[in-house]
Order: structure tokens, then C-alpha cells, then sequence
């Protein structure tokens, strides 16, 4: 005949060893995943991708805090592209100072702006006609220009500016830092 030991009854923790014991259970599996915390990781610009623009509804390219060319997405009057650029020239609205959107181009009144003609011949090259001097833009402003310009134009286009000074070469629109 096989003997049977009694049962003992399992031994409890006195009350203040498990007030103690389950926050410290908690502490552990918190700070046991592995994963150490950081700071913000910078990733890159944005992705670039090329949009498709219908040919009645010019953009206006605007710089943004870093320098990058942004079209605009407030609506205006004449989306067109002698109307795009006077819209450029008259430089951003309040919504998109907000935005963080500013130019390089010089700001002029809005008689000046309405001066601006954009001509076109047979190649794939327009001219745009601007009432002030070219020759000393900032490549900046020089790109917000053509870009605005050609932004309701096949994409094979190239604008070349004119002002009081000069005529300055045909360019593609280029959004991204040379």
C-alpha cells in the first residue's frame, strides 16, 4: 500500500512583499521589450513625383522653408500662364505665408504684373516678357518663373525669360535642387 503524503498549503508572501512584488512585475515586462527609445530620425526629402497639370490650370511655384519649389494649391482668376505668372508676381497670399511658402522673385504692383506676356512660337520653347531685369536673379526666382510658366505646358517645353536686360536661355522647369 502506497502512503500519501498530506497536502500542504502553498506558502504566501506576507501583504507588504506583494504590494511590493507587483509593481516591480509591472517594472520588468515594461522595460524587457528590448527596444531602446531615440530621438527623431530625419528619413530625406519627400518623394518627387511628376504630376500630370491640365492645360487651363496653370500653377504657381512658391519656395518652401527649405528652399524646395512647391506649387501653389490656392485657387486664383486666370489659370493661365500669363495669368500664373502675375499671380507669381504679386507674390504669395496670407494663406501661403501661413503655409510657409515665400519667393525669390521680385514682388511688384499690380499694373506691373499685368505687363507680363507670354509668347509662344512653332518649337517647344516659350518666351516669357517680364517688366524687370533678368540677368541678376537668383537661380531661385529664375526657376519659380519658368516653372510657373511652363506648368500648363507639355512637359518637353523649356521657357526662356526675358526682361529690361536681357533674354536669358531657354530651361525646363526644374523643382528640385540642381
Amino acid at each position: 500500500m502506497t502512503r500519501t503524503r498530506p497536502r500542504t498549503p502553498p506558502r504566501r508572501l506576507p501583504p507588504a512583499a506583494r504590494a511590493l512584488a507587483l509593481p516591480a512585475a509591472a517594472l520588468l515586462l515594461a522595460a524587457g521589450c528590448g527596444i531602446k527609445p531615440t530621438g527623431v530620425v530625419e528619413s530625406g526629402a519627400p518623394a518627387k513625383m511628376p504630376m500630370a497639370v491640365p492645360n487651363d490650370n496653370a500653377l504657381v511655384y512658391y519656395l518652401t522653408p527649405d528652399d524646395r519649389l512647391a506649387p501653389s494649391t490656392v485657387p486664383y482668376a486666370a489659370p493661365s500662364p500669363g495669368g500664373a505668372l502675375a499671380r507669381l508676381l504679386a507674390g504669395p497670399t496670407q494663406q501661403e505665408r501661413s503655409a510657409g511658402l515665400r519667393t525669390a522673385v521680385p514682388v511688384v504692383d499690380t499694373g506691373a504684373a499685368t505687363e507680363v506676356r507670354v509668347l509662344q512660337s512653332n518649337s517647344a520653347i516659350i518666351e516669357v516678357v517680364l517688366p524687370f531685369a533678368v540677368a541678376e536673379l537668383p537661380d531661385l526666382a529664375r526657376r519659380q518663373l519658368v516653372c510657373t510658366a511652363l506648368s500648363s505646358q507639355p512637359s518637353h517645353y523649356e521657357a526662356a525669360l526675358r526682361g529690361s536686360d536681357t533674354l536669358l536661355e531657354a530651361a525646363p522647369c526644374i523643382t528640385s535642387r540642381p
